[in-house]
């Protein structure tokens, strides 16, 4: 196989970054728990039987499930595995579907702005895990594959 194309370069590094700023919100998300519990949990009365729900381990636990996959899959697609591209690509608009949602939630201001710039990351990973090149490079077999074929 030839040289990588630059496209697929970039987008390992942005899934790269995607990996640390989910690190990143996830230390945020267990300092400011109870800033978030005011915006997240439904309103408490005296009488209410409604727990406060705990989201801080469903949240990490999500991240570490990510965070490996992606970190899985990265060297399969920079290797030319169409498959591993395309599972990337999913991560990607899952992220960027959770973070849209989330920001409607009117987070505190430091969780919003990074939600956003979060938004924005996934999105133009997007465009590169789509790019023709990035396409091109996981979708030509490899010359390995071809010989054994032939023999």
């Amino acid at each position: 196989m030839g040289k990588r194309p630059a496209s697929v370069d970039l987008a390992s590094w942005l899934l790269w970054i995607q990996v640390v700023a989910g690190l990143v919100m996830s230390i945020l998300v267990v300092v400011f728990r109870e800033d978030l519990e005011e915006v997240w949990s439904p309103g408490r009365s005296g009488d209410s039987t409604v727990q406060q729900l705990e989201f801080v381990p469903v949240i990490l636990v999500l991240y570490g499930v990510i965070a490996i996959t992606a970190l899985t899959l990265v060297p399969m697609m920079r290797a030319g595995h169409n498959w591993a591209r395309h599972a990337l690509a999913l991560i990607s608009a899952g992220i960027l579907l959770a973070t849209l949602a989330t920001v409607r939630t009117m987070p505190p201001p430091l969780f919003r702005g990074l939600i956003i710039a979060a938004a924005v990351v996934a999105a133009v990973t997007l465009v590169f895990l789509w790019h023709p090149d990035s396409r091109r490079h996981c979708r030509v077999p490899d010359e390995t594959d071809t010989a054994e074929a032939r023999s």
